[in-house]
């Protein structure tokens, strides 16, 4: 699985090295700004949620996807921790 970075403006940007170089190739053509490019991969490569981590470019990282350790969580926080992952397309 790959992960999926959604932006306010509905643009998904599929994080594997070809989606990279045409976001890259994008900024080049001046198509995209370089901030726009920031903000499409804002949440790379973690996600700060305060009790856990949440790694939304472990898939082009390690070639297998975000799990989640619940160990010492609650059941809240691993909904949590679920709901962002699902949030980025589930492919964290």
């Amino acid at each position: 699985m790959i992960p999926v970075v959604r932006c306010k403006d509905e643009f998904e940007v599929h994080v594997n090295s070809e989606a990279l170089r045409k976001l890259f190739e994008q900024v080049r053509k001046r198509k995209l700004s370089a901030d726009e490019a920031v903000e499409r991969l804002r949440h790379l490569p973690f996600e700060d949620l305060g009790f856990a981590k949440v790694d939304h470019h472990r898939a082009l990282r390690q070639g297998m996807p975000e799990v989640i350790f619940s160990q010492g969580k609650t059941p809240r926080q691993v909904a949590d921790i679920f709901n962002r992952l699902a949030e980025h397309g589930g492919r964290g």
